[in-house]
């Protein structure tokens, strides 16, 4: 009976097992590259509307390095203090710092085109070992994610799309046999990414051994290589004695392996972002996770309970576990950075394991595949596409930077590089710029470097506000403010007309009001830009003080009036406009004024002042008078 048995389940396995794939056609002719090249094309649509190729943040640290730093070496950081990325840094900005900054959209063509190859490589690679709607879906998984649009847009992220590149040309020799040129494309890889330490460690399992080069000369050689990076890495690190952003250093340790926190963190934003999730909760997570659960899931029963399901994912259950491996070691390389999310991190991660959802679903059922596809892009289409305007705020969703932001800043940078341009040509060594009322999160944009990148002068600087103050603005070259409302969002305010304001704010504290109220007026005058509105309201506040102050309070209310409506945020209108209303006892008026105020400027002296005032003299005024403490 035993024998009967087993003769009979040898016959039911032969039965449902199915077919070898037949041979697919050239690259070119295979019928399903379509639908890749169509994802690709959804990828790039989504993407359009950004200023492509416009440097921003870390772009200016290696563009700044290569334009003064006059240091070549590829032992040094390329203008990084946290990472040790020569073939990124020096390599990518040393040869196209040109380019950058007079076509920066062909730099946004040339990221496009390595994604295309990388893809095109990954899906000629699993074609072979899939069918052809799986292999589809592996190839296209990268392209679904609405992250990998920030690495087409800026140019530092070169150095996550130089690692995807890398490490799909080494898989891609590595699977037909090509020992020299795979370990050829880890080293680029490294020399991109230290996380292309993933690439190499896979590598021997990816790679197809023959008598020539069997398994262990795979593993002997990438060890090797990944040893030498190892120190070659380390030493330089400590030599240079560089540390990572934002004081993530402090927290590296051995016990960070030990933090479920941080596995948590790694894994859900990884799983969120390949579904198009932000890390911070939305309206149609909801819907989403439960689609997602129920897909996933549906596809895991099918295969436990159904032989034929088993039996196709049998065929290519290896294919599943080596990119299931690729992403669980990818996703570890995130616990270093631990809270500070990037979700375009996940797109390297995301090459493994949609080839693993492929066999996963594509055993199930075509239509868990098909359906699970659908979702991605649909959730792609849904993804925030480009601001077509640069705002004040900009949305959080869990992110240090993500595509809105990127895209925010890019557009930021590139209205005030040209319109500094425009209204400021020329710009003498060691002048300084002020830009006023600047949107928020957008210091990490630029800084000094911007403005010496562009004119490629190192002694150029940026000024703020308080940082003009100490000399009332003098040897001002020229000053810029935002306005989220105007088109351009930067207008050009005269350096004599803002000088001219600082002076009359010293006059002001030193109670010469009249002295005071002249120089405004001088100010008005010089100021030619009429658009320049949080420039004007300033003016009109202060006026509308000065003319208080000189006992003609009737005028100074309707200044007061004027500067808030042109300048709602303008706090010499709302404090001239409190200190009218206390005159006539409306405190609780006046009270809304200076508690404005201060939500826009925390423990602003005079208003704290005034409001202390205030509430002493509610104290003291006769019961039944609004605000009156009871």
């Amino acid at each position: 009976m035993p024998v009967i048995r087993s003769s009979r389940s040898r016959v039911a396995r032969q039965a449902v097992a199915p077919a070898p794939f037949a041979a697919r056609p050239p690259l070119v002719r295979d019928p399903w590259l379509a639908a890749v090249l169509l994802a690709f094309a959804l990828l790039v649509v989504r993407t359009l509307g950004v200023p492509f190729g416009e440097p921003v943040a870390d772009d200016f640290d290696h563009l700044h390095h290569v334009l003064f730093s006059h240091d070549a070496s590829w032992w040094g950081g390329g203008g990084s203090a946290s990472f040790w990325r020569p073939l990124a840094y020096q390599g990518y900005y040393g040869l196209l710092h040109d380019v950058i900054l007079s076509h920066p959209v062909w730099i946004g063509v040339l990221h496009t085109a390595l994604l295309l190859v990388s893809v095109l490589l990954l899906y000629d690679l699993v074609r072979d070992r899939l069918s052809g709607p799986a292999a589809a879906f592996a190839a296209a998984t990268p392209l679904a994610l609405e992250a990998t649009r920030a690495l087409l847009i800026v140019p530092v992220h070169i150095v996550d799309l130089g690692l995807v590149f890398a490490s799909v040309v080494a898989w891609w020799c590595a699977a037909r046999g090509r020992l020299v040129p795979a370990l050829l494309a880890v080293l680029a890889a490294l020399l991109c990414k230290e996380t292309a330490i993933v690439t190499a460690l896979m590598l021997p399992a990816i790679a197809r051994p023959d008598a020539r080069r069997p398994r262990r000369v795979w593993l002997i050689a990438t060890g090797a290589l990944a040893v030498l990076w190892v120190v070659a890495y380390v030493t330089l690190r400590r030599q240079l004695a560089m540390a990572l952003p934002h004081g993530l250093e402090a927290g590296l340790s051995p016990s960070m392996l030990l933090d479920p926190a941080r596995y948590l963190w790694a894994v859900a934003g990884s799983l969120r972002a390949l579904v198009s999730l932000p890390m911070k909760p939305e309206a149609l997570e909801g819907p989403v996770l439960a689609i997602t659960f129920l897909v996933l899931g549906g596809a895991v029963v099918r295969i436990a309970f159904d032989a034929t399901a088993r039996a196709r994912f049998a065929r290519s259950r290896g294919l599943a576990l080596l990119g299931l491996a690729w992403f669980v070691l990818a996703t570890g390389t995130l616990l270093p950075v631990y809270p500070v999310w990037s979700p375009e991190r996940i797109v390297y991660s995301s090459l493994g394991l949609g080839v693993a959802l492929a066999v996963v679903l594509a055993a199930a059922h075509p239509a868990l595949l098909g359906a699970f596809a659908a979702l991605r892009l649909v959730l792609l289409c849904l993804a925030p596409g480009a601001p077509d305007h640069v705002t004040r705020e900009v949305a959080d969703r869990g992110a240090f930077v993500d595509f809105e932001r990127l895209a925010r800043l890019q557009l930021l940078m590139r209205e005030a590089r040209t319109t500094l341009a425009h209204e400021f040509p020329v710009l003498p060594p060691r002048a300084r710029v002020a830009l006023l009322h600047p949107p928020f999160l957008t210091d990490y944009a630029g800084g000094d470097r911007a403005l010496q990148v562009w004119r490629r002068d190192s002694t150029l600087h940026w000024v703020r506000w308080d940082a003009m103050a100490a000399d009332e603005a003098a040897g001002l070259a020229g000053a810029m403010e935002f306005r989220e409302d105007s088109r351009p969002p930067f207008r050009r305010v005269d350096p004599l007309a803002l000088r001219a304001l600082f002076v009359a704010g010293r006059l002001n504290r030193e109670q010469r009001f009249q002295a005071a109220y002249d120089t405004l007026q001088q100010a008005e005058a010089l100021q030619r830009d009429r658009e320049a509105l949080h420039f004007a309201g300033r003016v009109a506040g202060l006026e509308s003080w000065c003319l208080g102050m000189l006992g003609r309070v009737p005028e100074a209310e309707v200044r007061a009036r004027q500067s808030l409506a042109i300048a709602p945020e303008n706090a010499d209108g709302h404090l001239a406009m409190a200190a009218i209303l206390n005159g006539r006892g409306d405190y609780s008026a006046s009270l809304a004024h200076l508690d404005t105020l201060l939500t826009w400027y925390p423990n602003f002296p005079p208003a704290t002042m005034m409001r202390a005032e205030v509430f002493e003299r509610l104290r003291s005024a006769p019961p039944g008078t609004p605000g009156r403490p009871r």
